[in-house]
């Protein structure tokens, strides 16, 4: 049963009168910003910028607003990023968090949305991977199992077929019951590399990505 934590934070939790008391009292001499965001109990960062807006006569955001993924992306951008990335892990391509942060941020990049991402890093931070997720529901991070390209592309009906004639070629032909065979598939040491975990979409029975290397079997 998965956990969730609750609201520790009161952050954004502030009065809109409040704040234009403050910004008021600020602007006119009477308070510092240190002294008015006390008195009025309202964050002192956030009051910094709305008057540092109010004097180069920019618009002020009064409400406070928490998160930045429903800032970030409208609708039908956020779905083009849901859509592909569920394209890739139907492709055996899924994506670790890195890789999808680092893909949200070349995404704004390009669409030269307005964003918060980190550029140094070039990547969106945890807090829109979290909202991302809560906003689709069905994309999950789950462990994946490597899967060799020669293995992807062999797996097709004729290959399967020909292994169960083999299979009932030699049931007729030794009569050994089924208690005498063995899948030895796992024997063996793999150079497939290990994943960290990966986007995925809830409900797969099994999570899968093509790797280059193949089984060294025994």
């Amino acid at each position: 049963m998965p956990k969730f934590k609750g609201r520790t934070s009161n952050r954004g939790n502030w009065d809109e009168n409040k704040m234009k008391k403050a910004i008021k009292c600020v602007s006119e001499g009477k308070l510092s910003v240190r002294l008015a965001a006390k008195r009025y109990n309202v964050p002192r960062s956030s009051l910094h910028d709305r008057v540092k807006a109010v004097n180069s006569n920019k618009e002020v955001i009064l409400q406070p607003k928490l998160g930045r993924f429903d800032c970030t992306f409208p609708e039908h951008h956020a779905m083009q990023l849901y859509n592909h990335v569920k394209e890739l892990d139907n492709r055996l391509m899924p994506l670790t968090r890195v890789e999808f942060l680092k893909l949200a941020f070349d995404f704004a990049e390009n669409l030269k949305i307005p964003h918060r991402f980190n550029k140094e890093k070039g990547m969106a931070g945890k807090d829109f991977f979290y909202s991302f997720t809560k906003k689709y529901p069905d994309i999950v991070l789950r462990t994946l199992e490597s899967t060799s390209i020669s293995r992807a592309v062999g797996f097709n009906k004729p290959q399967v077929d020909h292994f169960y004639d083999l299979l009932n070629q030699l049931l007729e032909k030794y009569k050994f019951p089924a208690s005498r065979i063995y899948n030895a598939d796992e024997t063996g040491v793999s150079n497939v590399h290990k994943n960290d975990k990966v986007i995925s979409i809830k409900g797969k029975k099994q999570v899968g990505k093509l790797t280059s290397a193949d089984e060294i079997s025994h």
